[in-house]
């Protein structure tokens, strides 16, 4: 019997574990086939989303890059691959992949997404002044204003220092925002680093999962 199947098997026993113990208690008998329908079959396929979101976590992990290029260019065999990972039937591939290429820059440039993280985590390290409801010296807007063009000038650069955990490409941006306190400093711009599955990767797994 494979892992998966016994991973399956054990949390339908579990549920029909609990069940029991609370008929036992009544002094009545318990059969696993009176457990209903729709318990084992919810078990059976939230494990099949998360086997499945996590092949296509794999996959895009590592061929981001190629995925970017393929939609990006409308076709390629590593998209085709993450049709099939995806199960996606082959009569809505097309449709599947034609919304993401409609959705490109929101998967694989959304520098928006990056510029609020940004701005929340200066938002903690310096927290709004009562009575201007300023951030370090800005308003939330000046600040929104001075990330966003510095993301959308560096999107690239700042995405590969994420991945590979390089600060160097926030400091500039970091002096803009006069950040001077130097553990401050280095709270913002550690804070995103390692977090390229989360900031870039989950945009083509969800995009991908929901269709």
């Amino acid at each position: 019997m494979n892992k998966k199947r016994i991973v399956k098997l054990s949390v339908v026993t579990i549920i029909a574990l609990t069940v029991m113990g609370c008929n036992t208690k009544n002094g009545s008998h318990f059969n696993i086939l009176q457990l209903p329908g729709k318990i084992i079959d919810s078990v059976f396929d939230n494990n099949s989303y998360h086997v499945k979101k996590e092949k296509i976590e794999r996959y895009t992990k590592i061929h981001y890059n190629s995925l970017r290029e393929e939609v990006k260019a409308k076709s390629g065999k590593h998209l085709d691959e993450i049709m099939n990972i995806a199960e996606i039937e082959l009569s809505k591939q097309d449709s599947v992949k034609n919304q993401l290429y409609k959705e490109y820059s929101t998967i694989f440039h959304n520098s928006q997404m990056i510029t609020e993280k940004l701005v929340q985590i200066i938002s903690k390290l310096y927290l709004p002044k009562e009575k201007t409801k300023k951030i370090n010296g800005f308003t939330y807007m000046e600040l929104y204003k001075i990330t966003k063009e510095y993301t959308d000038k560096n999107f690239e650069k700042i995405r590969l220092a994420i991945k590979d955990k390089k600060s160097d490409i926030f400091i500039p941006l970091s002096k803009k925002l006069n950040i001077a306190d130097k553990n401050k400093q280095k709270t913002f711009i550690t804070a995103l680093l390692g977090k390229h599955a989360e900031l870039y990767d989950e945009l083509i797994v969800a995009s991908i999962m929901i269709k």
